[in-house]
């Protein structure tokens, strides 16, 4: 069975989503990631008739190029957050067919985190959505152990971990810790980077947001990675377009890059 990939919309940031949606579809992709909620200061931020307006479009859309939205993104966990303010959020998710949302941790107090993905979680049930968690070295969650310790503690069916290949290398985890977490691993993020990674809080951001490199331009260890994850498991490509380059062969040669590191050529 081929691997389903996906194209995470940090790939291609600066393209509205139904044209990431007709590149994904052009290039082959078998699903395609929606950022449809601020991950920095600079994203778009979408009202709730903002979010309906589009849901409503971008539905059909998506039939006519026979793509289907595997993951919206993102729900930002604070000391202060009201998960009730993510409604609309899930409600365009729902809309749109998405079978995934995911977090990221912005606060040090683990017990704070455990208990707002609870909440999380069990608003998302009647919307169908699993939720993922995405440790970051230099968010609240820093690696997978972490992660894991969150998500058992908040104690819902429906919670997943997500691993991103540069947040695992830069945690220094590896392919047994991997196979250890599988009951709550099933969803991978691939891009490729140097072996070293790049000193500073500040430093480690600006590599994840702009810096990554397609799968196999780099160092990471992505055969052991991917080895361990489930082989069906749905593999989102994140690599930011680089400067002057064309997003839709950008699409494209993120895919084939993948499908190489993959075994699928």
């Amino acid at each position: 069975m081929s691997r389903p990939f996906s194209i995470a919309h940090l790939s291609l940031i600066d393209t509205a989503p139904a044209d990431l949606i007709r590149i994904a579809a052009a290039a082959g992709y078998d699903l395609v990631d929606l950022r449809l909620a601020p991950a920095t200061p600079t994203d778009p931020v979408y009202s709730r008739s903002d979010l309906q307006r589009l849901a409503t479009d971008l539905a059909p859309l998506l039939r006519d190029v026979g793509l289907r939205v595997w993951d919206v993104e993102i729900i930002r966990l604070k000391d202060d957050t009201d998960p009730k303010h993510c409604l609309p959020l899930m409600e365009a998710a729902a809309h749109l067919g998405a079978r995934r949302m995911k977090l990221v941790c912005d606060t040090q107090d683990h017990a704070r985190a455990s208990a707002l993905l609870a909440e999380f979680a069990q608003i998302a049930v009647p919307f169908g959505l699993t939720l993922d968690l995405e440790y970051m070295v230099f968010s609240g969650v820093k690696s997978l152990k972490a992660a894991q310790a969150v998500v058992a503690s908040a104690s819902q069916s429906h919670l997943r971990v997500l691993v991103d290949a540069l947040h695992w290398a830069r945690a220094g985890d590896d392919a047994a810790g991997i196979r250890a977490a599988l009951p709550v691993l099933d969803y991978v993020q691939l891009c490729d980077a140097p072996a070293a990674a790049p000193v500073g809080r500040e430093a480690l951001i600006a590599e994840a947001r702009t810096s990554r490199l397609p799968p196999g331009e780099g160092a990471l260890a992505l055969e052991d990675l991917l080895a361990a994850m489930p082989k069906d498991c749905v593999a989102s490509l994140e690599v930011p377009l680089p400067p002057g380059h064309d997003p839709a062969a950008h699409a494209r040669r993120l895919l084939a890059a993948a499908r190489a590191v993959c075994g699928e050529t």
